[in-house]
């Protein structure tokens, strides 16, 4: 596995990837390897299913590592250091429909987008989840498909079994997730696939010159697009085989070892 002279950008997922939800931290290895990475002059990016917002319990880690650009909300918003450099809001259309579709099923909604984190229904799963997130739970309010705002992130915090209810009624966008007591939808061209892609595009490289690491569904796509694909020792079995190679637990240091074990630094 000789990287050392192809790769030239690096994609990490954040949630059991280089954040471990097993003691709350990323690692002081993975910190290191990170580090190092940029001293050999390798792009390091933030490639997140969280939006930007939800990134904050991180901001001393991001700012110590310096990335280069997050990757963030599936692709759907991109950030070069602090500067918005792309944004892909949901459609109106289906951001109506599926909140018509969780009032019918009495299901908890979430929206985030400029100036609001609303919630239809607090339960349980959204509020560990944003918890173990460092993210303030949404305000519950009570919505409806006349919502009218620009919608940058729309999670349902509900078993990925609802996912089957909404799938007849999207025409502008997908669904992803990263649990499965957790679904998101996305734009058709919102993945985070598609965020790389502009990425690379935008700094004339292919694919071929990126490495990605994921665990979760959100990350199928990443980890096929690049040039090599690392999923982690912790990942699903789809997601292991949609990989060019499957790394350590995130427990055992997988991302540290990797980097180690390709000669990227």
């Amino acid at each position: 596995m000789e990287m050392k002279n192809k790769i030239k950008i690096a994609f990490f997922d954040v949630d059991g990837t280089l954040y471990s939800h097993y003691n709350n931290k990323i690692s002081d290895k993975t910190i290191f390897a990170l580090k190092q990475l940029k001293k050999q002059g390798i792009i390091t990016c933030v490639a997140t299913g969280r939006p930007i917002e939800m990134l904050e319990q991180l901001n001393e880690f991001i700012k110590e590592i310096d990335f280069d650009y997050l990757v963030t909300s599936n692709g759907q918003a991109i950030y070069h250091k602090d500067k918005l450099v792309y944004k892909n809001y949901l459609h109106p259309e289906d951001v109506s429909a599926i909140i018509a579709k969780a009032k019918e099923l009495d299901l908890a909604l979430c929206l985030v987008g400029y100036g609001f984190n609303i919630i239809t229904k607090m339960n349980e799963v959204a509020r560990k989840s944003c918890e173990s997130v460092g993210f303030s739970c949404p305000i519950e309010k009570d919505i409806d498909e006349t919502f009218n705002k620009s919608v940058d992130h729309l999670v349902c915090y509900e078993t990925t079994a609802n996912m089957k209810y909404f799938a007849p009624i999207l025409k502008h966008s997908v669904m992803t997730y990263w649990s499965v007591d957790v679904f998101d939808f996305v734009p058709n061209n919102g993945v985070k696939a598609n965020g790389i892609k502009k990425v690379l595009a935008h700094l004339k490289l292919d694919p071929e010159n990126a490495i990605a690491f994921g665990d979760g569904q959100n990350d199928l796509d990443m980890l096929k697009y690049v040039g090599f694909g690392v999923a982690m020792g912790n990942a699903s079995l789809d997601v292991k085989e949609a990989a060019d190679y499957v790394c350590e637990h995130i427990n055992d240091e997988g991302v540290y070892k990797t980097l180690k074990k390709l000669q990227l630094f």
